[in-house]
C-alpha cells in the first residue's frame, strides 16, 4: 500500500489530501482569511503560517509524515518546462520560487511546505502537471511585439483529468481526441487538447473576464489605464494584484462568488445579468478562436471548474458553441485527485519523475539566484 499526500495552495486555502493507493482517506480545505492574507500581502510570507496550518491537520490525522511515500505539490511559479507529469522538488526549484518567482501566486507556497515537512528525511517530493508545460505550437506564441513570446499557461491538472474522465466515459483515450477544454474557476483558461498536447491555449489574461481576472483589455485603453495607475503613485505589483485578484466580478460586485451575483440576478438586477452574460459571452468567443487551431476538427468541447455547476452559465456558453462539437459538463475540479494519482502512478514505475533543471531568465547558478532576488521576491 502506497501511502501519499497531496499538497494544493490556492489564493485563500490551502487543501491537503491523504490517499492509500488510489483511495482518499482524508482531506481538508486550511482556509486563510482575508484579515490574516492582509497581514502576510506577498506570498513567502504565508509559508510559516500555512506550513503550520498542515502540520497541525497531520497531528489532528496522526500522520506522521516519515510514514509518507511521496509527497505530490501543485506547482508553483517557475519558468517553463518541456513535459507533462511530474517534476522533482529540487534545490534550483525552491531557490527559484522563493528568490526568483515568475510571478506572486500562492501555488508556489505548495512544493515549499511539502520540502519542510520531510525536511531530514528521505522522501521524495515532487510537483505534478504544471500550469507551465511548453508543449504548444510554435506560432501559437507569436505576438505583435517582437520582444514579447507568449508562452502558454493553462490549468492542466483539471483540465486533463476532466479530458481522461470523458474519454473514457465514451470508451476512448484522451490521447485519441480533439478538445476544447475550459476551466471556469477564479480565473478561466482554456486550452486546445490535441491529442494529449496543448497546441493553444487562452489564458486567464487574453480572454474573458473571471470572477478575479479582467481577462483581455484593449491596448488603447490599458496603456491609458496603466499610466494613471502609475501616474497616481501605485506601484507594478499592486497593478498585477489588482488585474489578476480585484477585478472581474469583484470589481463590479464586490465578490468572486458567483452564486451571490446570481441571487442578483433572481432579484431582478439587470446590470448583474449583463455582466455574467458577458463574462459567458466571452468564454464563447474563446471556444470559436480556439476552434480554428486544427480546422474546426473539434471531438468535443468540455466545461469543467466551479463555475461549471451554474445551469446559467453553462447554457449561455452552449447556446453559442454548439455548432462547433458538442457540449459535455463536467463541473468541480479534481486536482487532489490527480496529483494522487499522478504521484501514485510514478511509485508504480509507470511513469518517470523528470529531473528539474530549467534556471529563470538571467541566471544560471543557485547561488545567482540566492544573491540576486529578482523584484517579485
Amino acid at each position: 500500500m502506497k501511502k501519499i499526500f497531496a499538497i494544493n495552495c490556492g489564493s485563500t486555502s490551502t487543501k491537503v489530501a491523504y490517499f492509500e493507493d488510489d483511495k482518499m482517506i482524508s482531506k481538508v480545505s486550511l482556509d486563510v482569511t482575508a484579515e490574516q492574507l492582509r497581514k502576510m500581502p506577498k506570498v513567502l510570507d504565508q509559508k510559516e503560517y500555512r506550513t503550520n496550518q498542515v502540520k497541525e491537520f497531520l497531528k489532528e490525522n496522526k500522520l506522521d509524515p516519515a510514514q509518507f511515500d511521496i509527497i505530490v505539490c501543485r506547482a508553483g511559479t517557475i519558468p517553463h518546462v518541456p513535459y507533462d507529469g511530474a517534476y522533482e522538488v529540487n534545490d534550483l526549484m525552491i531557490a527559484t520560487v522563493t528568490y526568483a518567482p515568475e510571478a506572486q501566486h500562492a501555488s508556489t507556497l505548495s512544493c515549499l511546505i511539502g520540502k519542510e515537512l520531510v525536511k531530514g528525511l528521505d522522501i521524495p517530493v515532487i510537483i505534478y502537471d504544471p500550469t507551465c508545460v511548453d508543449s504548444a505550437d510554435e506560432i501559437a506564441k507569436i505576438t505583435g511585439i517582437p520582444e514579447i513570446i507568449n508562452m502558454p499557461l493553462a490549468h492542466l491538472l483539471n483540465t486533463k483529468a476532466a479530458g481522461t474522465e470523458y474519454a473514457k466515459s465514451i470508451g476512448k483515450d484522451y490521447k485519441d481526441l480533439n478538445l476544447i477544454i475550459v476551466q471556469l474557476g477564479g480565473g478561466i483558461t482554456l486550452g486546445f487538447h490535441d491529442h494529449g498536447r496543448i497546441s493553444d491555449w487562452v489564458y486567464d489574461d487574453e480572454g474573458p473576464m473571471s470572477p478575479q481576472r479582467a481577462g483581455a483589455i484593449p491596448t488603447r485603453y490599458m496603456a491609458n489605464f496603466c499610466y494613471d495607475w502609475f501616474k497616481s503613485g501605485k506601484t507594478l505589483q499592486e497593478l498585477r494584484m489588482y488585474l489578476c485578484g480585484q477585478s472581474g466580478l469583484v470589481a463590479y460586485f464586490g465578490t468572486q462568488d458567483v452564486r451571490e451575483v446570481e441571487k442578483m440576478i433572481n432579484q431582478g438586477n439587470k446590470k448583474a445579468e449583463l455582466i455574467l452574460k458577458a463574462m459567458a459571452y466571452g468564454v464563447a468567443k474563446s471556444i470559436g478562436q480556439l476552434s480554428v487551431v486544427r480546422g474546426g476538427k473539434v471531438d468535443q468541447i468540455i466545461l469543467t471548474g466551479g463555475m461549471a455547476y451554474s445551469e446559467r452559465i453553462t447554457n449561455w456558453i452552449k447556446e453559442k458553441v454548439s455548432f462547433i462539437a458538442p457540449v459535455t459538463i463536467i463541473p468541480g475540479e479534481r486536482e487532489m485527485e490527480a496529483l494522487a494519482a499522478g504521484a501514485l502512478r510514478v511509485l508504480n514505475k509507470e511513469e518517470e519523475i523528470h529531473p528539474y533543471n530549467v534556471y529563470p531568465k538571467g541566471y544560471s547558478s543557485i547561488e545567482e539566484i540566492i544573491n540576486n532576488p529578482n523584484y517579485l521576491a
